[in-house]
């Protein structure tokens, strides 16, 4: 097993939420210990496309870069090969979990997971390693409650205020779930 901790934010169509989560993501881990590798994609991806201006302008306003990006499509080596899987949405992951049934204790809405990882993170595992890492997922996954959607809102569509409400959102659960990945400070 690689040291290496893989982490696929996924969504529709890879221009909004998970395409900001990766850069936010990036830039929260960019300072850790934790050797991580993130990505994301989307069920229905419109593959090759940049960033949604919208998404790209919220990223702005807290200093990160979106640029760069480009959708790519969800598949099953995407899947296979991550070690936490978090969607935006409960029907994103249960596309994950079509592509590969092993994915359903790795693969978690976001929100879920944070909430999830807050209550596992406190527990007795090695800090920065991607082995604490991987026993934070494994035990969010035992205390899953399936019947709980947390999910986190399209702003595709919306004003630009959708997608800055969006980007705290994603900030927030981020913070929580890579808090309790990472361990104490």
């Amino acid at each position: 097993m690689s040291d290496e901790f893989r982490i696929l934010l996924v969504c529709t169509a890879n221009i909004c939420r998970s395409a900001m989560a990766e850069v936010i993501a990036g830039a929260m881990l960019r300072s850790s210990a934790l050797p991580a590798d993130l990505g994301s994609a989307g069920v229905s991806a419109l593959v090759g496309h940049p960033m949604a201006p919208h998404a790209v302008a919220a990223l702005d306003r807290l200093g990160l870069d979106g640029r760069a990006h480009r959708a790519r499509m969800l598949d099953r080596g995407l899947v296979r090969s991550a070690d936490l899987l978090l969607a935006m949405e409960a029907r994103h992951v249960a596309a994950a979990v079509r592509l590969d049934p092993e994915a359903e204790r790795r693969a978690f809405t976001l929100p879920e997971f944070a909430a999830l990882a807050a209550d596992a993170g406190g527990r007795r595992h090695r800090s920065d390693t991607s082995g604490r890492a991987r026993a934070v997922v494994a035990s969010a996954a035992g205390r899953r409650d399936w019947r709980r959607a947390l999910e986190v809102e399209d702003p595709y569509g919306g004003p630009p205020e959708g997608y800055e409400e969006c980007a705290k959102c994603l900030g927030e659960s981020l913070s929580q779930a890579l808090a309790a990945l990472l361990g104490p400070r």
